[in-house]
């Protein structure tokens, strides 16, 4: 799974080779071909590069609108940018579970998160609204299935060790039942709307009555 942080890396440095490219090909014509001053010509590459690392470098955006566009645009994006991280690392450490209740739990909180960031990214205007499960519910789930990973690893085989596993699994359904509450309250006015729509249509059919 490859990891949203990895893939804007990956970006930036093709972003950053381009760049180089380019300018070492201005360097080499200027120089060579027009037998330029070498000062002149580093220098004018030093500035080709500058300008078009920053003009094909990747754009910050949340979903499809530049953040610049954004009222409070970069403080979104950042957090939408821990959200990534936390989403991230509840996807890796999913996969590293051997308990299959537990596994199945995790997966089950990585694929609500996934939908809320995707619908956040549609909707910036809802972030805000979304800090508690950016900063509180989504955090905790990577911290607690971090360290449940970490006991099953370890190979600890008491009573104690038992027991705080039971409590994971059990920590990760409420969990999962605050991530699907997060969720809904996100959309409480899309459901709204969805439900009167859908009033207004049974009042419609009912006046008309049968065709």
């Amino acid at each position: 799974m490859e990891s949203h942080k990895k893939k804007k890396k990956q970006a930036e440095t093709a972003a950053s080779l381009l760049a180089g490219i380019a300018a070492a090909a201005a360097f080499l014509l200027l120089f060579f071909a027009f037998q330029w001053n070498f000062f002149l010509c580093a220098g004018l590459s030093v500035a080709l590069f500058i300008a078009l690392a920053l003009l094909i470098r990747p754009q910050k955006k949340i979903g499809q609108m530049e953040v610049s566009a954004v009222s409070g645009g970069e403080e979104l994006y950042q957090k939408l940018e821990e959200a990534r991280e936390d989403l991230d690392n509840i996807g890796r450490l999913m996969e590293q579970v051997e308990d299959e209740t537990v596994r199945a739990q995790s997966r089950h909180l990585h694929e609500t998160a996934g939908s809320i960031l995707a619908y956040l990214e549609k909707h910036p205007n809802k972030i805000k609204l979304a800090r508690r499960f950016i900063d509180y519910y989504q955090d905790t789930a990577s911290s607690l299935l971090a360290k449940y990973v970490e006991l099953e690893d370890s190979g600890l085989d008491t009573a104690d060790a038992a027991g705080l596993k039971k409590k994971t699994g059990q920590a990760l359904a409420a969990l999962n039942q605050a991530f699907d509450g997060q969720f809904q309250r996100l959309m409480s006015n899309e459901l709204m709307d969805m439900d009167a729509e859908i009033r207004v249509l049974e009042q419609t059919i009912k006046m008309e009555g049968p065709l």
